[in-house]
């Protein structure tokens, strides 16, 4: 494994690039496709605006193809009409210093966060590996024509079952 060392923020990982990178070329689609629902649909829809330059370029320095995130989830609407939404990246790597700090801006219409995480939930391609998860969230306009509540609605009715 022929691995880097990173500082950002408080934490300190190693990783190798060459070895994440090999397994994104591997995936066909991020989480939030794979998902479907109407909340990751959103997210998809605008991914390349939600992510900052800065966020992009750590992930293109790790090997991480940015349109293949691991998992998005939302939290829901927030007080301003953006909703909060959360994921994970993953690679290969370790985590030497696990820190305490987000890593982001808290202000302004970037209001992005993440941090280096030794639990994330599994994602089938990097199981029985050294992973490490990039563990974000994100505050997000909703774009689609349809809302949050009709797309649940829509996914729990009968109507939808046949």
């Amino acid at each position: 494994m022929a691995t880097t060392e990173l500082q950002i923020g408080d934490q300190l990982i190693q990783y190798d690039r060459e070895a994440t990178a090999a397994i994104y070329d591997t995936l066909t689609t991020g989480g939030a496709e794979k998902c479907g629902c109407i909340a990751c649909k959103n997210f998809a829809a605008q991914r390349d605006d939600i992510y900052p330059a800065s966020f992009r370029s750590l992930l293109h320095q790790l090997g991480i193809d940015p349109a293949k995130d691991g998992w998005v989830y939302d939290y829901g609407p927030l007080p301003d009409g953006r909703y909060l939404y959360g994921g994970w990246f993953y690679l290969i790597g370790e985590l030497i210093t696990p820190g305490e700090r987000n890593v982001g801006s808290h202000q302004g219409p970037d209001n992005f966060e993440f941090f280096f995480t030794l639990s994330p939930p599994g994602h089938e391609a990097f199981r029985g590996k050294d992973t490490l998860a990039i563990d974000f969230t994100a505050q997000v306009k909703w774009i689609l024509p349809e809302t949050p509540e009709y797309g649940r609605e829509a996914r729990n009715s009968s109507s939808n079952t046949t």
